[in-house]
């Protein structure tokens, strides 16, 4: 019995699941991508076959966007309809428990788990720049600067090395605008602080150095038992060394969501490694942790949605589609305002990326009491 019954309930998430993610993938594409494309492919300037291509490649990323709903969703309207045929009480009635019968619930989640994982390590780093690189193709336009890139050097002891400021950067040309760099020399003869501020600048990789142009430079440097020596210059251009390749940093932090979460470890452990600081470390944490956290949404959204389409009698108000539709609302905030406090780093990385998945656990557990009792 308990085999068959496994299968019988999962087989009744299969069409409701479907059907959920046609309607959720169709108003995504509506909403987001499939206006933009629609307008290009009017243009008749691009081939016919573009557009239905970048919405195929376009699958992955509304998959790993989508999919813990479309769980929750399958979930909640395949145990509406055991309940309303009255199967749940003919399953108690023979003997099965709640924990029980939930049992196939947890199965689905895990599949709904391994795939989010899957797509989003395996699938998603593939067609994602496929799909970016079709994209701006078909609308004829080159990439898009980056503004306002900053990092921090640090030394061992913790103290401030180097802040560099960049307002635009065009990594792909290796061209830097409005530069500042800040230099601080704290040894054990002398202290100061060097000032760089260029009109444009490029980075050598081979030299690992700076090449700027159009450059104010001063300088404050008090040597031992000297008085404080204060220089000012204007060259027209200057050589500065870095360890720190912007070229790099700039185009992993631009395809974060594409790397793997071993790469992004990597990445992470090598801005620790060089006490660097930059704009997009705490964005680079939170991507990490959420790599975890969000595929693990699957499984409780999935007991969630079942639990709540138990139905025990008949009302006159189904509630259950009431606290359905305020739970998918605050599935999207909470992630929303993790992400955001994460990505600022006003709140520590993993407990951001983890805190929706606490939140959703309490609410499952509460549900469960609920249905338990009535």
């Amino acid at each position: 019995m308990g085999r068959r019954l496994d299968l019988y309930i999962l087989s009744q998430f299969l069409l409701p699941f479907i059907s959920a993610t046609g309607i959720v993938t169709g108003v995504w594409l509506g909403i987001d991508r499939f206006k933009v494309i629609a307008k290009i492919m009017s243009s008749g300037k691009v081939e016919w076959f573009i557009g239905p291509y970048i919405m195929l490649l376009d699958i992955p990323k509304i998959i790993l966007n989508t999919l813990p709903i479309c769980v929750l969703l399958a979930c909640f309207l395949a145990f509406q309809k055991l309940s309303s045929q009255a199967e749940f009480i003919a399953m108690r009635a023979a003997g099965a428990s709640l924990l029980r019968i939930l049992k196939p619930v947890g199965i689905f989640g895990l599949i709904g788990l391994f795939t989010c994982f899957i797509v989003s390590e395996f699938i998603y780093p593939v067609s994602e720049p496929l799909s970016i690189k079709l994209f701006n193709k078909a609308r004829s336009k080159s990439e898009k600067e980056i503004k306002s890139f900053t990092y921090i050097k640090r030394n061992e002891q913790g103290d401030t090395e180097r802040i560099l400021y960049v307002k635009t950067a065009q990594p792909n040309q290796n061209n830097y605008e409005d530069l500042i760099m800040v230099d601080f020399d704290d040894k054990k003869n002398s202290s100061g602080l060097e000032i760089y501020s260029a009109d444009s600048a490029s980075f050598n990789q081979s030299e690992k150095e700076w090449n700027m142009n159009m450059v104010s430079y001063s300088s404050m440097i008090k040597k031992e038992n000297q008085d404080l020596q204060h220089k000012i210059a204007n060259p027209d251009s200057m050589k500065i060394e870095s360890r720190i390749n912007p070229q790099k940093l700039l185009a992993s932090y631009r395809d974060a969501n594409l790397l793997n979460f071993m790469k992004l470890f990597k990445l992470i452990k090598y801005h620790e490694k060089e006490n660097l600081e930059t704009s997009s470390l705490n964005s680079l944490k939170s991507n990490f942790h959420k790599r975890f956290s969000y595929p693990f949404t699957c499984t409780i959204l999935a007991i969630i949605g079942a639990l709540l389409g138990l139905s025990p009698k008949r009302r006159a108000i189904n509630w259950d589609y009431i606290v359905l539709g305020l739970i998918v609302f605050m599935f999207f905030m909470t992630q929303a305002i993790s992400n955001s406090f994460g990505d600022s780093g006003r709140v520590l990385a993993w407990f951001s990326m983890w805190l929706p998945n606490i939140f959703l656990i309490l609410l499952a557990f509460g549900i469960y009491r609920y249905k338990l009792e009535s």
